[in-house]
């Protein structure tokens, strides 16, 4: 099942640039441009994340809407082009999963987000998430975990096949065995493992 992302950024340009790039890697994203939009999102859909600009032009930032309006068992990543200090102190406050300095590279992103939800639903439900198994006798080749690693970041086989200087039949296999030495159903469980082993 793909993960829904809520985006709430007023930069309507960006919000759209976002939700393409994060549907093309199969997400599944929606744009709120204000605060107003965005909680009616959250009370009739059913979110993994939010992804919440910190500076809205409105009465209130993206930092207090997390604080009053998204759920605990979401997680939060911040957005922000200020990395001032008394910014960064007042997002501590929510305890968001990451903080993102534009501009930010769409791999950074990718990971970010698929970190952050295989860390929420660990903490949330970490049986629902596991693979079947144990996770100690699970092992992987150097080469596969280079894999994992690139695959975490967004990138396809094609671009896989390139940065390692191999085939692209030759990364289908390796993401074939991965599958089958991990059994984990998607990407989510499969970050989720990499983090546990110590992979990413």
């Amino acid at each position: 099942m793909e993960a829904n992302i809520l985006i709430l950024e007023d930069e309507i340009i960006i919000a759209r640039s976002i939700k393409l790039h994060l549907e093309t890697n199969g997400f599944a994203a929606q744009i709120a441009t204000n605060p107003e939009e965005a909680v009616k999102l959250l009370e009739h859909r059913l979110f993994d994340l939010v992804l919440s600009d910190i500076n809205l032009r409105h009465a209130i930032d993206g930092i207090t809407f997390a604080q009053q309006f998204v759920p605990a068992r979401i997680p939060v990543v911040f957005l922000t082009a200020y990395s001032d200090l008394q910014t960064l102190q007042k997002a501590e406050l929510v305890m968001p999963y990451a903080y993102l300095l534009k501009p930010f590279h769409k791999e950074q992103l990718l990971l970010t987000i698929n970190l952050s939800i295989a860390h929420a639903r660990k903490k949330v439900l970490p049986s629902s998430i596991a693979p079947q198994g144990s996770n100690k006798d699970i092992t992987l080749s150097a080469r596969e975990i280079e894999v994992v690693r690139l695959i975490s970041q967004g990138k396809t086989t094609s671009e896989i096949a390139d940065m390692l200087c191999i085939s692209p039949q030759t990364v289908a296999t390796h993401r074939k065995n991965i599958i089958q030495k991990t059994k984990c159903k998607n990407i989510v469980e499969l970050i989720s493992l990499a983090v546990d082993k110590g992979w990413l």
